[in-house]
């Protein structure tokens, strides 16, 4: 069996093939994907709000023009993704959250290819520490007295309820109606 012996055509074309695969695996033009196209920008405007001791309240605008090719958002809690959204969404309450805690969420834009645009830039929130429900309603007002106050009205003095965790109003029936607070 003889050897073979490489000439100036199968050179050419070695060097044809790995020029064609620099090329297909730059993608020709520079671009970063096919027809140009480029991932979702990132959403703008994003807040963070406790809501609760346990929950915080995400809110962004749209990270690209109405009709565009963004099908949902990816909302984070630092590098955790924690929540999938739908395109028409812009807000979401992001739930199960430890009271007294600092949280950093960033959110974002996905279209329709499944790529995913930058994150937003990190916005902060805090929730506050747990309380105690009030399960304990306060005891009824004492020594209620009204007397005349023209011939329409009427005024009222009573002796405070007590709670504890204090009254801070009142509501006043006329028969089974709330007529004042």
């Amino acid at each position: 069996m003889r050897g073979v012996t490489p000439t100036a055509s199968s050179g050419r074309l070695l060097a044809l093939c790995a020029v064609v695969l620099l090329a297909v695996s730059c993608r020709w033009g520079g671009q970063d994907d096919p027809g140009g196209e480029r991932p979702p920008r990132a959403p703008t405007g994003v807040t963070a709000e406790a809501g609760s001791a346990t929950s915080v309240h995400v809110m962004w605008n749209r990270a690209a023009p109405a009709g565009s090719a963004v099908t949902g958002y990816e909302v984070y809690r630092g590098p955790t993704k924690v929540k999938d959204v739908p395109a028409s969404t812009h807000m979401v309450d992001v739930t199960r959250l430890r009271p007294a805690t600092t949280y950093v969420f960033t959110v974002r834009a996905r279209d329709a290819d499944g790529r995913l645009g930058p994150p937003s830039r990190e916005v902060r929130a805090t929730t506050p520490a747990a309380v105690r429900a009030d399960t304990a309603p306060p005891t009824g007002p004492g020594d209620l007295e009204g007397r005349a106050a023209g011939s329409r009205a009427v005024q009222l003095s009573w002796t405070a309820a007590r709670d504890d965790r204090g009254v801070v109003s009142y509501t006043i029936y006329q028969g089974n109606s709330a007529i004042h607070s």
